[in-house]
């Protein structure tokens, strides 16, 4: 008996000690990292009882289960779930206020929430401002206000806009219709639960893009390219009417008159008028090289000075065009005048011209025109070229051979014009000048 019960003791303890290390080796079970829902967005953050709302994230496939607060949503349909969107209502019973919608997955093994609230009444949208508040077809216009992110429709006085970005719910970009009709509109946001309307001027007056060439002469042909050229009235170059062509609604031609001058373009339609944003510079006849003639032009800008002030944009007098340069003095060997830039190589020139009228006060003082710096390190000139006496009251066509220049100052390349105080005055004087240019 005794050896029986030996052997058994020993098989059980094989036994178990074989137990034992198979336990001990066995492989440790992984699970894998559960893939929790996130809520990227919930559309619309706001809404009254019974109101359709989308959630919007990742991983929401396998969600079981949405609440509003501490309430299930109504018509949650798990089945239904796609990996980014969940559609469900807003359920009974809920007070108006602030909470959140809640997502879950089964045994709430996965969760999240994003920021919802509950309305009293239907959200309506509603304007704060727009702007601008005038514009042309295709303009974009920026509307502000509320609970525009529920806008589904917006219409310029009856036509619909197809170009609407809600940037969120209190701002929304619109371009103006290419067909909407001209003059006051009403631009009008729709809803499912209502709509707002704010006043806006569709600006139908064409515009004008562009004109070439720019640099013309008498009897040069014009280009004037643009929109809303139908039913053109009139054409002008600055105060110039002018015979044109409309060849249709973008594009308009005419041939530059004798006599005109440098100025703006304007096309005119009885929807308004619309203006180049450049003058289109005429040359002045005889005259091979405009340096002035109503802007400054031939390469130059106007650069700084002294002793004064300067006006390339005045009125009167003019000798021709409509406008001439006001040149202010004060005090002796002053120059408010000092064009620069350029690039001009004389020797292709004979002659250098400009017409300057005198102020009152400044019969038989006189001005030097200089031509390029003493101070510029490349040429060493002196700004003293030519001297001038001025006539009061009246213009006076000066002209300047070139040769009297170069000899004079020793330059080949014109870069500056200054126009000197040369007669020591102790007051101050005003002369105009207009018309510099070379030939």
């Amino acid at each position: 008996m005794y050896k029986i019960f030996k052997n058994f003791f020993l098989l059980a303890a094989a036994v178990i000690a074989t137990v034992l290390l198979q336990y001990g080796c066995k492989k440790k079970d992984v699970y894998p990292a559960q893939t929790l829902p996130a809520i990227s967005s919930v559309t619309p953050a706001k809404g009254i009882i019974g109101s359709t709302v989308v959630i919007k994230g990742v991983n929401l496939k396998n969600v079981t289960d949405v609440k509003f607060g501490a309430k299930d949503a109504a018509n949650f349909v798990a089945s239904a779930n796609t990996d980014t969107s969940i559609t469900v209502n807003v359920p009974d019973s809920l007070a108006p206020g602030d909470l959140y919608v809640q997502v879950y997955f089964d045994n709430g093994k996965g969760y999240n929430a994003a920021a919802f609230t509950v309305l009293k009444t239907p959200p309506v949208p509603h304007i704060t401002s727009v702007a601008p508040a005038t514009g042309f077809p295709g303009d974009q216009v920026t509307i502000k206000g509320v609970n525009l992110d529920i806008v589904s429709n917006v219409l310029f006085g009856g036509i619909a806009a197809t170009s609407v970005t809600i940037v969120d719910s209190s701002k929304l970009q619109v371009n103006v219709p290419a067909n909407a009709a001209g003059g006051d509109q009403w631009i009008t946001l729709q809803s499912v639960n209502g709509s707002d309307s704010v006043k806006f001027n569709v600006n139908l007056a064409p515009v004008i893009t562009s004109v070439s060439p720019e640099n013309v002469k008498e009897g040069d042909a014009v280009t004037v390219k643009g929109v809303r050229f139908t039913g053109t009235t009139s054409v002008t170059l600055g105060p110039t009417s002018l015979t044109f062509n409309l060849v249709d609604d973008a594009t308009i031609t005419f041939t530059v008159p004798t006599g005109a001058a440098t100025g703006k373009i304007t096309v005119t339609t009885p929807n308004g008028s619309g203006t180049s944003a450049d003058n289109i510079v005429v040359a002045v006849p005889g005259v091979k090289l405009v340096i002035y003639d109503d802007v400054i032009q031939g390469g130059f800008s106007k650069w700084g000075g002294w002793g004064g002030d300067a006006d390339e944009n005045n009125t009167s007098p003019v000798e021709s065009g409509t406008k001439s340069v006001k040149i202010h003095y004060v005090g002796g060997y002053g120059s408010p005048l000092q064009l620069g830039g350029a690039t001009i190589d004389l020797t292709k020139y004979t002659t250098f011209k400009i017409s300057v009228y005198g102020g009152p006060g400044t019969a038989g003082k006189s001005i030097n025109i200089g031509f390029n710096s003493a101070n510029d390190p490349t040429n060493y000139n002196t700004t003293d070229g030519k001297t001038i006496t001025i006539k009061e009251g009246q213009w006076t066509d000066f002209e300047i051979p070139i040769a009297d220049i170069t000899s004079s100052t020793g330059i080949t390349i014109l870069d500056q014009i200054i126009l000197k105080e040369y007669s020591g005055i102790s007051g101050d004087e005003t002369i105009y000048v207009d018309n510099i240019g070379l030939n």
